[in-house]
């Protein structure tokens, strides 16, 4: 009966044209389908749901980070706000001013802090020296002595321009270098442009040779400090003193001079001086009074603003003398 009923099985399956696929108990498999229709759908609501789990995936890490985020920004503004009371608490205890707890800290090319008076005696003497150029200027007599006289101003105030700016500005370091670099040649343009309105004096020979000797050296030392930026503070010192001392050769000349006398040769030595001692106290950092307000760098411009006003008023006296 069983063996009737197998091969009754068999001739039915095999009469017909394709058997559904059944698994190894007879059962029809459920979902399987050679219909490309069919196949096609089932793609593709696997791919949208394997897209909305990306984006729900998206969606959670996006929030995770976001909350990170905000967790760490929480965290760092915490933090400064410690460290600056620590800081207010440290510049209490040592008796600092409230409104100098309040001010920015900046930083000069060494990581140190700057004085509270950094670049701001030159930012002052700037606008002076514009306006005393120009004044010097209008009391000249003939066009040679408003050029030299011309030279002088633009001397002076590129000096204190750049000099406030490099000192006040917090700059990138491509520009800080350049600043740097005009920085440390503009005294010694100040220099040969003091001398070549003071020289008209003189005879035209000794004229001729102050300013192109003076211009000369300039030149050299404009070579030495562009090219050699990072060269030794006693270097920079020596070369300044040298310089400022090369003027003292002609010194007779303008004391026998009817346009100059013994009051420019004076004022010349002194302002020589002023530029000498500022380079004394900045080679050796001493004396450093108060290195949060005013220290050893802005006895050094003191000195220059010191040096320069002497100098003109030197200018001042040549040019009255040379009306008569």
């Amino acid at each position: 009966m069983a063996s009737a009923s197998s091969e009754a099985y068999a001739s039915t399956t095999s009469s017909g044209t394709q058997s559904e696929p059944t698994t190894p108990h007879g059962f029809k498999r459920i979902g399987h389908t050679s219909d490309p229709s069919v196949e096609a759908k089932r793609q593709a609501a696997i791919e949208a749901r394997e897209q909305a789990l990306q984006a729900k995936a998206d969606a959670i890490r996006a929030k995770g980070q976001f909350k990170a985020e905000t967790i760490r920004a929480k965290a760092e503004e915490k933090a400064r706000r410690v460290l600056a009371k620590s800081e207010n608490h440290a510049l209490k205890v040592e008796g600092i001013a409230p409104a100098e707890v309040a001010r920015k800290i900046r930083l000069d090319v060494h990581g140190r802090p700057k004085p509270l008076m950094r670049g701001w005696i030159h930012a002052i003497a700037s606008p002076l020296s514009l306006a005393a150029g120009i004044v010097l200027i209008c009391l000249a007599q003939g066009a040679g002595l408003k050029w030299a006289c011309a030279v002088f101003m633009t001397a002076s105030l590129v000096l204190f321009t750049n000099s406030a700016c490099y000192h006040l500005g917090d700059w990138s370091p491509r520009v800080t270098d350049v600043l740097r670099r005009i920085d440390h040649v503009n005294i010694f343009l100040l220099i040969a442009g003091t001398y070549t309105p003071v020289s008209f004096a003189l005879e035209p020979f000794w004229r001729n040779f102050i300013i192109i000797s003076m211009w000369a050296c300039t030149t050299v030392a404009l070579i030495i400090h562009v090219i050699w930026i990072n060269a030794p503070r006693w270097l920079y010192t020596v070369v300044y003193i040298i310089f400022g001392i090369y003027g003292l050769a002609f010194m007779m000349l303008f004391w026998n001079s009817p346009y100059a006398g013994p009051a420019v040769v004076i004022l010349l030595c002194s302002g020589g001086a002023c530029y000498i001692l500022g380079a004394i106290v900045y080679a050796l950092r001493k004396p450093d009074p108060w290195p949060r307000v005013f220290g050893f760098h802005e006895i050094f411009h003191c000195g220059t603003v010191a040096g320069y006003a002497c100098h003109m008023v030197a200018i001042y006296m040549v040019i009255v003398s040379l009306w008569s």
